[in-house]
């Protein structure tokens, strides 16, 4: 009991001498007006800090893969490791697909005796876009705007992982959206569609990349996560679709000489595609244009 009564007496005593020294206060702040005003000033400095430290500024950038980041296609490549006359025969990839196309590839390897483990080295093995591994790496360490990075992309899982790993991007990328692959019994490849597309008639039957786009912004918006704009990096002719459903303050960069180009002059006025386009060789190309863009600071200097 006297502990107890020692410490409210202790509570007592503090409380009255705050509030002697809060009264002095505003009595030394009656009969010096100019210290008021340095007083408010030093408030209004310190709201000002505490807003400019605050949550950083979110952007979504989505990439393409083939061709988009890596400087050739995938499939392409391993289908040009057979002999022209065993190659399967091109097919209607709207209507088909490419996941039927690229099994065969897969099993014509198998037959020819190529291992996956030779197949997935030259995947990894496979050059960069010029500059565009370190474009993606200086945005990832940005500050403010924060960047969260994310691939769409009708190639799979293996060669994707693979491929960003050899390259040190697997941090930098948050989400992959992409045909689902597997190692088969006999040592060959398989791949299996993402299937999310039922409607879409500027998508190949497995994969609709802005319906994954949409779906995937209202999820972050759902946990709190608003995006200020998606800026859209792709080369191929169904990356089209997902700029339809982009808005005026976000950004598509389209890369030069390549299907999404032709695409969007074609169909640009027809269709009235609202985001800003950009088109782009190289990482660092890129990286001005989307400065100048922007009209921002040096998000960093390659």
């Amino acid at each position: 009991m006297a502990a107890k009564k020692k410490i409210n007496l202790n509570q007592c005593f503090l409380k009255s001498r705050l509030t002697f020294c809060l009264l002095k206060l505003k009595k030394i702040l009656f009969l010096y007006p100019h210290l008021k005003a340095l007083v408010l000033t030093r408030q209004k400095a310190y709201k000002r800090t505490k807003m400019a430290f605050g949550p950083p500024t979110r952007r979504l950038l989505v990439l393409d893969f083939d061709e988009t980041l890596t400087s050739v296609d995938t499939v392409n490549l391993l289908r040009d490791l057979l002999p022209a006359h065993r190659r399967p025969k091109d097919i209607n990839l709207n209507r088909d697909g490419w996941i039927n196309y690229a099994n065969s590839i897969f099993e014509m390897l198998r037959l020819a005796g190529f291992s996956s483990t030779e197949l997935r080295n030259l995947i990894a093995a496979i050059p960069p876009v010029p500059s565009m591994v370190e474009f993606i790496k200086h945005l990832y360490e940005a500050c403010d705007p924060k960047y969260d990075i994310i691939i769409i992309s009708d190639a799979n899982t293996i060669f994707i992982n693979d491929w960003i790993a050899k390259h040190s991007l697997t941090k930098c990328i948050k989400a992959i959206f992409t045909n689902s692959a597997f190692i088969v019994s006999s040592d060959g490849l398989y791949v299996q569609p993402f299937n999310n597309n039922n409607k879409c008639p500027l998508s190949p039957p497995n994969l609709c990349k802005r319906a994954i786009l949409e779906e995937y912004v209202m999820k972050r918006y759902g946990l709190g996560i608003k995006y200020e704009r998606v800026i859209f990096i792709a080369d191929g002719a169904h990356d089209y679709c997902p700029t339809l459903g982009m808005c005026k303050d976000d950004i598509v960069c389209v890369r030069k000489g390549k299907d999404l180009e032709k695409k969007v002059r074609c169909y640009r006025k027809r269709c009235k595609v609202r985001p800003l386009l950009l088109l782009w060789t190289t990482g660092h190309e890129l990286l001005k244009l989307l400065e100048s863009a922007l009209d921002c600071v040096t998000i960093s200097c390659i």
